[in-house]
């Protein structure tokens, strides 16, 4: 059996943006967040469907394990591949791999036939199998010169900070993970189309549930903000696939209180003291016929009687995200003490902002020029090299600041 690591390139969340084109309001436009959907959500399961045996370098969309730690897991596998978008001043287009430089790695027939197959698929030039070497000769990239596959290799599947790419890309997922799985059972022998002996299970992805939220909220005149809702959805159930979700088709984990005459689900749930002690009860929980029911329910809840009307009036009269989140815990909405917290953190990794009331389509500026207020400042800084000029509007680590700001302090101490 041929084992293949899949390595979704950086970590989760906004400071691995990298200059990903917002494709209309569809979530995970930015490079980590989607090469890590589209390796576990997307070509895993398509090379699996084949008989290949995968495995991932890490398991969740957060973390960002270290190069060395990447290719050591390499080991053992016949391909180590690193999943990945480009970027190159948003006017180039394409796919490109990057293959290993030692011979006995390098896998060139396969690589060529991969982007000649992304090429077709998402109807981009085909930037060919490239080779780059550091000053030492060895490879240059990370991931190659510490993967330990028999072959290692990176594939940038499209120009991400290109709005034509980043919305062909975006938008192919599913297509292109299919199409790079039959490429390579194709490669190793394994022609016969993946048949499966029973209907599939629907796998509800994390972007499908963000979108079946959406769609449920669509058109609909609503107290609470979708972002919130949306939040809330995906912390109470665990992105749809709690027990409760998925038996009581309710989402967000509201009890059956006495003004409620419709079915009951009764289950376990876990509790927090304002002392922080977590303890376990058995409740009533409101049952619904489906997940878009339950969104509506959700929100008639803070106005369905005079005492939440009165309880949560903080909640309702929140104009965004943040203040409404907080006021939610501040209102005791849940016993978890971190759940506003937990709320807004969400909302901001996932942008979720923009489904918002009056926001139509989440809009980022281009953050390879700097805005027009600071255009003065940030020529000041390239002169003095305070930064490479790149990326002006991109996202500014704590460390970066505290690096900017030191560099500041020693042209003080000098007198400069």
């Amino acid at each position: 059996m041929i084992k293949i690591l899949l390595d979704p390139g950086h970590g989760g969340g906004p400071g691995f943006n990298r200059g990903f084109k917002q494709v209309e309001s569809l979530p995970y436009c930015n490079e980590g967040d989607c090469n890590f959907i589209y390796a576990r959500d997307h070509l895993k399961p398509a090379l699996e469907a084949y008989g290949f045996s995968v495995g991932m370098t890490k398991a969740s969309i957060g973390p960002d394990p270290s190069l060395k730690a990447r290719g050591s897991m390499g080991r053992g596998y016949d391909l180590l591949i690193s999943c990945h978008s480009n970027a190159c001043t948003g006017g180039v287009r394409g796919v490109e791999i990057w293959d290993s430089t030692n011979p006995k790695e390098s896998i060139k027939p396969l690589t060529d036939k991969l982007c000649s197959s992304i090429a077709t698929t998402l109807g981009i030039p085909n930037r060919g199998t490239k080779y780059r070497r550091n000053s030492s000769g060895s490879n240059y990239y990370g991931i190659l010169r510490y993967g330990q596959a028999k072959h290692n290799f990176i594939i940038e599947h499209a120009f991400h900070d290109n709005l034509q790419d980043a919305t062909v890309y975006r938008k192919t997922l599913d297509k292109l993970a299919k199409a790079v799985a039959k490429t390579l059972a194709g490669y190793y022998g394994l022609y016969k189309d993946p048949a499966p002996t029973k209907p599939a299970d629907v796998v509800l992805t994390e972007d499908k549930f963000i979108q079946t939220l959406a769609d449920s909220m669509r058109g609909k005149d609503l107290s609470i903000l979708p972002s919130v809702t949306m939040a809330q959805a995906i912390l109470e159930s665990n992105w749809g696939k709690s027990e409760l979700a998925q038996y009581g088709k309710n989402l967000f984990g509201i009890k059956a209180s006495n003004d409620w005459d419709g079915p009951i689900y009764k289950k376990k749930t876990r509790e927090q003291k304002k002392t922080g002690e977590i303890y376990t009860v058995v409740a009533d929980f409101r049952k619904y016929n489906s997940w878009a029911e339950s969104i509506l329910d959700h929100d008639k809840f803070f106005t369905s009687t005079p005492w939440r009307q009165k309880n949560y009036a903080r909640v309702l009269e929140a104009k965004n995200y943040k203040d409404q989140a907080q006021a939610l815990q501040a209102c005791g909405y849940a016993t978890d003490l971190n759940y506003g917290k937990k709320l807004i953190q969400l909302i901001e990794r996932l942008g979720l902002q923009q489904y918002d009331k009056g926001v139509e389509k989440y809009v980022t500026r281009d953050i390879t020029k700097p805005a027009d207020w600071a255009k003065d400042d940030w020529q000041w800084g390239i002169d003095e090299k305070l930064t490479d000029g790149s990326n002006p509007g991109g996202p500014c680590t704590r460390e970066q600041v505290i690096s900017i700001l030191r560099r500041y302090d020693e042209k003080q101490k000098l007198g400069k």
